[in-house]
């Protein structure tokens, strides 16, 4: 169900940048020599719809992807103790170390 709810943002994106490639495809056309206006504003707005479908597809994708991210790390840092009893491992921690490794000194453990 959630994949599917930004179907109607990814469609209105696409109609969106469709007519913003074929604005600019027109004007193209007027200027360029051996294309008309209507052949620059089909193929630049055919160019602006799927590229502003993908774009809102993608992003939408990746920000979930990213908000997933947060609640799984919200609920380590809320129950870390909790893991750690279970699995001899602090999550906070363990990521502490990560990130230095990564050269991103953080100090996350703040009792």
């Amino acid at each position: 169900m959630a994949y599917n709810s930004g179907v109607q943002l990814a469609g209105l994106a696409g109609v969106i940048g469709g007519g913003i490639g074929a604005y600019l495809g027109y004007n193209q056309g007027l200027v360029t020599e051996g294309i008309s206006p209507i052949q620059g504003a089909l193929i630049m707005g055919a160019i602006g719809m799927v590229a502003g479908s993908a774009g809102a597809f993608i992003l939408k994708s990746a920000m979930q992807f990213i908000i997933y991210i947060i609640m799984f790390a919200l609920l380590a840092y809320i129950f870390r103790g909790q893991i750690e009893q279970l699995t001899g491992v602090n999550p906070v921690t363990a990521l502490e170390v990560t990130l230095a490794k990564y050269g991103m000194s953080v100090d996350l453990a703040r009792n």
